[in-house]
């Protein structure tokens, strides 16, 4: 493996009982990165980037992640690599009845002892490093309202200010413009975008849209059935191109239709983990 690569994936397998999640699927992600997984619904791009934060043990392959080999890890080290993971989620995952700030700041939780109850339980310090996110991502406006009263795209930016605060090295979004509209889709993306290239942050994110995939991610990594179908630039990629990892799916008119149908606006779709994996990934 590479010295330098900050994520390795060699021949991995994931499966459910019959059901093959991903199939000897191969990834190298080098530092810096922006990488975006493309592939339909079951594709196995929310399998993958679960196995980067240990999240699911692997049936079989190798996962190395800041050279922690993720698999054998339990307990502090695991806890410990996902500290260096900022994880964003397509449900946003926030307390709906807590403040945007109080929010922000459950990203620190891990370098915290004991339980924080109301934001006089957070030191000054780390209220100012939450508020400096919360200004980043612009809402520095709305820290002391309900997350619950914010738009979804707002609620979204506050789920990037939370895994800011963890000051990761590796940022994970798994479908995180899915219940957006495209205007906040691409606000958000841009957003992130921007945020990654000023930290130096390497970025994995899952999308269905191939229009916003090519105009901001440096990488387009395709899945289809589990399987690595396509890594290359994208740079100078067509849509057409990319399209095939879709097409190729598809046994009928019907079903080219419907692709195209869900790749063109993005759509509320479930969600793929529960709070409780929200918190243990981004704060455990």
């Amino acid at each position: 493996m590479s010295e330098t690569s900050v994520i390795e994936i060699e021949a991995l397998t994931k499966e459910y009982g019959r059901t093959v999640a991903l199939r000897e699927a191969a990834l190298r992600v080098e530092p810096g990165e922006i990488v975006v997984l493309l592939g339909l619904s079951g594709s196995g791009k929310s399998t993958l980037l679960r196995q980067v934060v240990g999240l699911e043990a692997p049936t079989s392959g190798r996962v190395r992640v800041l050279g922690e080999e993720v698999p054998s890890l339990t307990g502090r080290r695991l806890r410990a690599l996902r500290s260096r993971v900022g994880f964003v989620f397509q449900q946003f995952e926030l307390v709906p009845s807590l403040t945007v700030l109080e929010n922000v700041l459950t990203g620190a939780l891990a370098e915290l002892r004991g339980p924080r109850l109301g934001l006089w339980a957070y030191p000054r310090r780390l209220k100012l490093v939450a508020l400096g996110h919360l200004d980043r991502v612009g809402l520095l406006d709305r820290a002391y309202q309900r997350a619950d009263t914010l738009s979804g795209g707002q609620q979204q930016r506050v789920a990037i200010a939370r895994a800011l605060m963890q000051n990761p090295e590796i940022l994970l979004a798994d479908e995180p413009v899915a219940s957006l509209d495209p205007e906040s889709s691409a606000q958000v993306m841009a957003l992130i975008r921007e945020i990654a290239m000023d930290a130096g942050l390497t970025v994995v994110c899952s999308l269905h849209q191939v229009d916003l995939a090519l105009s901001w991610g440096d990488r387009i990594v395709g899945l289809r059935h589990g399987e690595v179908v396509l890594d290359t630039p994208a740079s100078g990629l067509s849509k057409a191109q990319v399209m095939e990892v879709y097409g190729r799916v598809a046994t009928s008119t019907g079903e080219l239709q419907a692709i195209d149908t869900e790749l063109a606006s993005p759509v509320v779709s479930p969600a793929v983990s529960p709070m409780a994996e929200a918190r243990s990934a981004a704060h455990s």
